[in-house]
């Protein structure tokens, strides 16, 4: 039988959940297919919302969606299974009975509908779960079916009526093999005493399966007539666990009886099963007797049981001790307390440990002489118990015990005291100090620590100079827990004092926890720094310091580190590694800097390493601050050290700046498993720059796992795409080979002879070389000039650029053009007179589309910051310093807004006055789709082109569902209510027209097409129409009424069906509109040729009211449903106020389209 999908409902894929434009007018069908269209739901909300939808269907419309499961061979039924699985979820919530009801007498009503079994369990399945009685008539005649008896039966045994129990008990009396099983099983499940007997016949019997249903069934039942079958059945399975389960269901059987109210029988029974469970084997099944036999006896059992307790098998006396506890009182303490005179050591301390964890006090003066027993193990069992149950005075017994130096009675006793309730323990702890071993000292201050002993701050530092090591390494550690605010005075003198480095790590995490018990601020700081600038020993004051952070802490710090001591400085460059935040980057970067000494440096350079790797910052910022430490690094160590973690970024830039250093004999290998690392990490980053690094890292990389490493880059080398596919270099670091200097704009440009082009190009590149120049790698603008130039025109592309603004510079301010036009914005966020706090990425120049980035990411002024930009077609997406900022957003035509963005142009760097800097300037060349263009008797027609592949400049309304991939317009919803349902217009309105276009549909696919549409509203009915654009193929829509399929006019002129190229392949169609008059052709084939105000005179087909039906003009729209649809292809010939054009059956002339064409020739 099939696995059901209940299970995973909860994290299916998620289709989207839609909102249906026709809400309110939906036919029951057309709601069940706009339901299946959502499922699986991909969170708890929308699985919620899934089954209110359900649930409006009524009855009647569930056992409608229940219907439609088709045969396996048929077609799919996941969707069905998702949508009806999630609402028997949701019906047993508390509060939803009357959904319950509704769903089980749905289901009942649909189970006899069906005729594939499979589907009959799955809705069987779902009844085992709601029903309560109202699914019988349509469950029982199934328990006759040898494939659905089992289902069946479960769903009867789960509803627990009389009814159901007696209709399986009549299948038992003819039933055989698997039937049999089901139904004892069943009904063993129901507890159904009438069966008792019935079953009692077949327990006994040579078929294995049935005896071990049946035996199961009468453990449940627990009728008397049964224990001697399964008693016997126990003791030939040797009273013990095996794959019978005999033992087990004997056992059950007994717990049943005393639960029925067979107490007699019950005791009798299990005693004797006590008796004859005699073998260590058998020491499971012993244990489960005594406990039934507790639960019958009640506290007359107590005697057997203390003597349970006596027992040597250690499961047998923790049964006996765990039913002890049932009966805590008197009678159970005086029997334990008799065990106790004459048990062993074993009995003993868990008898003791038992007494201990009951609470009973009466059993102390016992427990009290266990702490003086020769046995370890009852002794530590006693200092347990004692502290669980002496309190305060207990602590006086247990003090004693520390005058040795028995590590595991310290331990004991340590654990005790930490848990003993009461004030005074810590005074009673503080005064066995002096007396106590040293083993037990260490115990003793890790209690004071523990418990915050403030009061008790002088033993601890009693104990600072112990001459035992262990002693005073405990004392400084427990200096941290007995210390408040007040003792700030004493603890900076010890920071005055103590020079040994671990003492001194005890004395500054005690100095942190005084001062956070005071709060943290300014003040804090202030009441430290004003005790250091007194100190002898002001290195010591710098981790304190780094524990609190902020500004004046970090001032301090770097006022030691520049005019201290050695020490001062060693431990300021420490606490600077260590700050509690990233903030010290900027500090230890300018230590590496500046210092001459190369200890320092190398120390803070380890430090800016150290927290640039436990910082939250992304890997692109990690990778830019590891770049900043690499530009003052100079040890071979630290560069090391930097490179190392550099790969552990695996970003593009990281991987250009690892293979740099290729050829450094010195970092050669740590450069080249960098560059192996970050390369093989992502098969993204190709093109003939990796390339090169890649087979220069093979021919150097050395090391034992060299040759597999070698054939590991070899195989990731197989795969890149080609050289000239892949990212390359714009900018060498060298020279400005290969940039050239601003000539005008596009529009200009295009207008100019080759002759004034070229002259214009010298004089430009005469400007471009003075006011751009190259230093130390960098592309620098001067700030003097304009728009530095790529040579070569690119469409699609994907890029990384890092730039940054002057430090000191005015009014910072700069772009990048992509295809000649403005721009993604760089500036200065603190101008915000000229709105820069909204930070830099956004397309400044859009009017229509949005213009700011989504959040600011740049980093300071002055600091390197990462471009990553994508433009692909006319959408433009940006990500700075690893935040994205720009998401598929339509890039305008700055040059002329009435023409869309061009689909080649100039790479272009903007000069705007002030000094930028620019670096690694990579590009990569995406495929670019070739436009589509009109065909030479379209031109003639004048047809207008509204979709080419390449921008989106003719449509308003949802750009973000609907978007440009692979040169297709493709709607593919994101997730979320309204996902894929807001519509796509043609920003103009169109009355008369011809509209051809093309479209891929997915599985279950739902779109529609509007015609003479407002821009709000329904437009399925506040427009003259929709016509239908619909997946005809998918089950979910087989129950549709005729003129809601593919091509019909929905509700009011049917489309001809059967048309439709299979899914995957692309269809072509055309619709016709003049006047009244509406022919929509499909592939060549004519599916619909009506009239508008014809079809509606006397009402629509589907009864609704269409007020739009009878506008003169209006949008075009694809009307989204929450599902994937792409078009393509798109061009409309205007036919308002033109003669009617003669009838037209058009095929594609566009790309992919030629072909056919000349095949009908």
């Amino acid at each position: 039988m099939k696995k059901y999908l209940f299970t995973i409902l909860l994290f299916g894929a998620s289709c989207g959940w839609i909102t249906a434009q026709r809400a309110d007018t939906r036919t029951v069908e057309t709601r069940i297919a706009d339901l299946l269209a959502q499922t699986p739901a991909n969170d708890q909300k929308s699985l919620e919302r899934n089954a209110g939808e359900v649930a409006e269907l009524g009855k009647a419309g569930i056992t409608q969606l229940v219907t439609r499961l088709a045969a396996p061979e048929k077609g799919q039924n996941a969707a069905v299974e998702y949508a009806v699985g999630g609402f028997t979820y949701f019906v047993n919530q508390p509060g939803r009975e009357s959904w319950r009801k509704m769903a089980a007498e749905a289901y009942a009503e649909a189970l006899p509908k069906l005729s594939d079994k499979t589907n009959k369990a799955f809705v069987l399945f779902q009844l085992q779960q709601v029903d309560k009685g109202e699914g019988l008539t349509a469950i029982a005649p199934l328990l006759e079916d040898n494939d659905l008896a089992g289902p069946a039966a479960r769903a009867l045994a789960a509803s627990g009526t009389e009814a159901a129990g007696a209709a399986l008990l009549k299948a038992l009396g003819n039933a055989s093999g698997s039937r049999l099983v089901s139904f004892a099983e069943a009904l063993g499940d129901m507890k159904y005493r009438p069966a008792a007997s019935a079953i009692e016949k077949i327990a006994e019997g040579s078929d294995k399966d049935v005896r071990k249903a049946a035996q199961y069934a009468l453990a449940r039942i627990a009728s008397p007539t049964s224990e001697g079958i399964l008693r016997k059945a126990a003791e030939k399975s040797g009273l013990v666990y095996e794959e019978t389960n005999a033992t087990a269901n004997y056992l059950q059987y007994l717990a049943r009886l005393n639960q029925n109210g067979e107490q007699a029988l019950a005791e009798k029974s299990a005693q004797a099963l006590f008796s004859k469970a005699s073998s260590s084997g058998q020491a499971h099944t012993k244990a489960a007797a005594l406990s039934i036999l507790a639960d019958v006896k009640g506290e007359s059992s107590v005697a057997e049981l203390a003597k349970a307790a006596q027992s040597p098998d250690a499961k047998l006396r923790g049964s006996a001790l765990a039913n002890l506890g049932k009966f805590a009182g008197p009678a159970t303490t005086a029997a334990l307390l008799k065990v106790l005179a004459s048990g062993s050591p074993a009995v003993k301390a868990d008898v003791i440990s038992f007494l201990g964890n009951s609470g009973t006090e009466a059993a102390l003066p016992a427990i009290t002489r266990g702490l003086t027993d020769k046995s370890p193990a009852v002794k530590i069992a006693s200092i347990g118990a004692l502290g669980k149950l002496g309190g305060e005075s207990g602590v006086a017994k247990l003090l004693p015990l520390l005058k040795s130096n028995d590590q595991a009675v310290a331990g004991a006793v340590k654990s005790a005291l930490l848990t003993t309730k009461g004030n005074a323990v810590i005074d009673q702890v503080a005064s066995a100090i002096p007396g106590a071993s040293d083993v037990a000292k260490v115990a003793l201050l890790d209690v004071l620590a523990s418990r915050r002993a403030e009061s008790k701050l002088d033993v601890v530092t009693g104990l600072l100079t112990s001459s035992n090591p262990a002693v005073k390494s405990a004392a400084f550690s427990a200096l941290k827990g007995v210390v408040s605010g007040k003792d700030l005075p004493q603890l900076f003198g010890l920071l005055n004092s103590v020079k040994d480095g671990a003492s001194l790590a005890g004395v500054q995490e005690a100095v942190k926890a005084a001062v956070r018990s005071q709060g943290s601020g300014d003040q804090q700081v202030s009441q430290l720094l004003s005790n250091m600038n007194q100190s002898g020993n002001k290195a010591a004051y710098l981790p304190v310091l780094a524990s609190l952070g902020g500004s004046q802490a970090l001032a301090a710090t770097i006022s030691s580190f520049n005019g201290g001591t050695e020490a001062e400085k060693k431990s300021a460059i420490q606490a600077l590694s260590q700050w509690s935040d990233d903030k010290s980057l900027d500090e230890l970067y300018n230590i590496a800097k500046s210092t001459t000494n190369a200890g320092y440096r190398d120390e803070a350079i380890a430090g800016y390493v150290a927290t640039v790797k436990r910082s939250q910052a992304n890997p692109v910022q990690k990778v830019i601050l590891l770049r900043k430490a690499l530009e003052v690094a100079k040890s071979t160590d630290s560069r090391k050290e930097i490179l190392t973690e550099l790969q552990r970024n695996k970003t593009f830039l990281a991987l250009m700046t690892a293979g740099k250093y290729l050829d450094d004999p010195e970092l050669q290998q740590t450069a080249a498993h960098a560059v192996m690392n970050i390369a093989m990490g992502n098969t993204q980053f190709d093109g003939a720059v990796v390339r090169s690094l890649l087979t220069k890292t093979m021919q150097v990389i050395q090391g034992p796992d060299a040759e597999y490493q070698k054939e590991g880059i070899r195989k990731h080398l197989s795969e890149l795409l080609p050289d000239d596919k892949g990212f390359v270099s714009l900018f060498n670091g060298k020279d400005l080979a290969g940039w050239k200097g601003l000539v005008d704009n596009p529009l200009k440009r295009a207008k100019l002879s080759a002759d004034s082009l070229a002259y214009k190009q010298r004089l430009a590149d005469e400007k471009m070389r003075s006011g751009w120049i190259v230093e130390d790698g960098m592309l620098i603008f001067t700030g003097k000039g304009d728009n530095i130039v790529a040579k070569k025109e690119y469409g699609d592309i994907e890029m990384y650029v890092d730039w940054k603004l002057d430090a000191n510079g005015k009014d910072g301010d700069a772009g990048i053009y992509l295809r000649g036009t403005p721009q993604v914005q760089i500036w200065d966020t603190s101008r915000v007179k000229a709105g820069a706090q909204v930070g830099s990425g956004g397309l400044y120049n859009n009017k229509v589309h949005k213009s700011i980035p989504d959040k600011v990411a740049d980093n300071a002024l002055g600091e390197w910051n990462t471009f990553y930009i994508k433009m692909v077609g006319d959408r433009v997406t940006v990500e700075l310093n690893g935040e994205r900022v720009v998401d598929n957003v339509i890039l305008e035509n700055y040059w002329d807004r009435t023409i869309p963005i061009f689909p080649v142009g100039q790479l272009e760097l903007q000069a705007h006055g002030t000094k930028v800097y620019y670096r690694d300037i990579y590009v990569k060349e995406l495929p670019r789709v070739e436009p589509f263009r009109l065909s030479d008797e379209e031109k003639r027609d004048g047809f207008k082109v509204l979709f080419d592949g390449t921008n989106m400049h003719e449509w308003v309304g949802n750009t973000e569902d609907y978007f440009i991939e692979g040169g297709n317009l493709v709607v593919r919803p994101k997730g979320g209510k309204s996902s894929g349902t807001r519509n796509l217009y043609t920003k103009d309105e169109y009355a008369d027209f011809v509209f051809r276009f093309e479209f891929q549909l997915t599985p279950g696919a739902n779109n529609g097409l509007g015609i003479r549409a407002p821009l709000n509203g329904d437009a399925a009915y506040s427009g003259a129409a929709e016509l239908q654009i619909l997946d005809d193929t998918a089950p979910i829509y087989s129950k549709l009424e005729p003129y809601q399929y593919h091509g019909s006019v929905y509700g009011i002129i049917p489309a001809k069906r059967g048309y439709l190229k299979p899914l995957g392949e692309w269809n072509y169609e055309e619709v016709y509109l003049k006047g009244p008059k509406v022919k929509v052709i499909l592939n060549g084939t004519t599916i619909v040729d009506g009239d508008l105000e014809e079809a509606g005179k006397n009402g629509t087909l589907d009864k609704k009211d269409h007020p739009g039906l009878f506008r003169k003009t209006g949008h075009i729209g694809f009307l989204g449903h929450g599902t994937e649809v792409k078009f393509r292809n798109i061009r409309i010939r205007d036919l308002s106020g033109k003669e009617e054009p003669a009838p037209v059956a058009a095929q594609p002339e566009g790309r992919k389209a030629k072909k056919e064409k000349k095949k009908r020739k």
